[in-house]
């Protein structure tokens, strides 16, 4: 954690920020360590584990225990996953496709994405439990916070040079009627 706070091109940035925002630095480094803190998670083995066999547990109440997959596509994303970062992008319908996702990762020895999750999923039980399995907590508005806006963008960037993937569901595809509605762009400057 303290070596996202105190990179040097970060502490940069805050010192043209704070410049733009007419704010003393140390007001603005204080405020972006706390927006680091909020939006800091990582990958704990137990966790993902458990994580893991919840999702199998979820998935087992309604669906076959299987789940088919193109083995030449599992093969070909191995490869791509372990030179690149990999985004996983789906329409907010439900859920299950999270599971689906997690679980055919970890059953083929892929490493598991990092999820964006709305901060109002952040509450006592799930939030520790998702943080310990990578669920990054964002904001629902930071439209006018350029601190939080730069903290996310360091963090995300940090995650990006360690080679880690991203999975999230484009907000606003989800309806009470089950009908697929225009998306809304959900990860934005």
């Amino acid at each position: 954690m303290e070596e996202l706070i105190n990179d040097p091109k970060f502490l940069k940035t805050l010192i043209d920020l704070a410049d733009e925002l007419c704010r003393p630095y140390n007001e603005v480094q204080e405020e972006a360590a706390d927006c680091l803190k909020e939006l800091y998670t990582r990958h704990w083995p137990v966790a993902n584990v458990m994580g893991l066999q919840f999702a199998q547990y979820v998935l087992s109440r309604g669906y076959q225990k299987t789940i088919d997959v193109n083995p030449e596509e599992i093969k070909e994303l191995t490869k791509i996953a372990r030179q690149h970062s990999v985004a996983f992008v789906m329409t907010h319908k439900t859920y299950l496709d999270m599971f689906v996702l997690a679980v055919v990762l970890g059953r083929h020895g892929i490493p598991l994405p990092y999820i964006f999750a709305g901060i109002n999923m952040d509450f006592m039980g799930l939030g520790q439990l998702a943080r310990q399995n990578g669920t990054i907590f964002i904001r629902r508005s930071f439209r006018n916070d350029s601190v939080y806006k730069a903290s996310l963008r360091h963090f995300i960037a940090s995650l990006v040079n360690k080679s880690a993937h991203f999975m999230w569901a484009i907000e606003g595809t989800r309806s009470r009627t089950g009908k697929l509605v225009w998306p809304k762009v959900g990860i934005q400057k």
